[in-house]
């Protein structure tokens, strides 16, 4: 004979199990959701802590590049190197005698006559000695610019003395050392191409100008 009483028994026993399961499922979850919920509140703290931290950086930065800027500035020529004029500073800054200077001097007189403002201030700055970065005010904006190795400085330099009176220069040059050591050892044009390498305006003028015009700013600020 069907017992139906040991039936309904066992099925809610059966039940009374899933829900018992089904509330241990949800505790776990519960429990998850609250680590979860605090994992979430400390990242959020984390990343306005972070923010902060970018702030505040980025606050030092500017207020150190602009200090840095300014202080450039102060020691810079209000004017600005005018490439378009250094074909006619050439003219009269390389002659026959000047090129006829050592290394150093050559290097000193290009400064002074081409570098340097009428009251001594530098036209050029050099703002990383070690990487030989320079800057100097460009001539259309007014803004300094970036000109590492002075390259394009340089270049405008040696397209300088490729002028016509720099070439009859060269020639009256070569004549005075024909003449200067006629009858001696030395080789007259391995002298000329010598002093010519000066016009190449090379690492040394770099190191030179560096030497000359670097300056030293505040690195950081507290």
């Amino acid at each position: 004979m069907f017992n139906c009483k040991k039936v309904n028994r066992k099925k809610n026993i059966e039940f009374i199990d899933k829900i018992n399961k089904l509330e241990v499922e949800n505790k776990q979850l519960q429990d998850k959701i609250l680590i979860l919920e605090k994992e979430n509140i400390m990242n959020i703290e984390k990343a306005d802590e972070y923010r902060k931290i970018v702030e505040k950086l980025a606050t030092k930065t500017t207020v150190k590049n602009s200090y840095t800027h300014n202080n450039y500035l102060n020691y810079i020529s209000s004017e600005p190197i005018r490439f378009s004029e250094i074909p006619k500073q050439l003219k009269d800054v390389v002659t026959t005698n000047s090129l006829m200077f050592d290394d150093l001097e050559f290097h000193e007189h290009i400064v002074d006559n081409i570098l340097r403002d009428e009251n001594g201030k530098d036209k050029v700055l050099c703002t990383d000695i070690n990487r030989k970065n320079f800057s100097y005010k460009d001539e259309n904006s007014g803004e300094l610019i970036c000109d590492p190795e002075l390259e394009r400085l340089r270049e405008q330099l040696r397209k300088g003395t490729d002028l016509s009176d720099i070439k009859n220069i060269k020639k009256e040059l070569l004549n005075m050392l024909i003449k200067k050591y006629e009858g001696t050892s030395v080789d007259p044009y391995v002298k000329f191409y010598e002093i010519l390498k000066k016009l190449d305006f090379g690492g040394q003028f770099v190191d030179h100008i560096a030497k000359k015009t670097y300056v030293k700013t505040m690195t950081s600020i507290t």
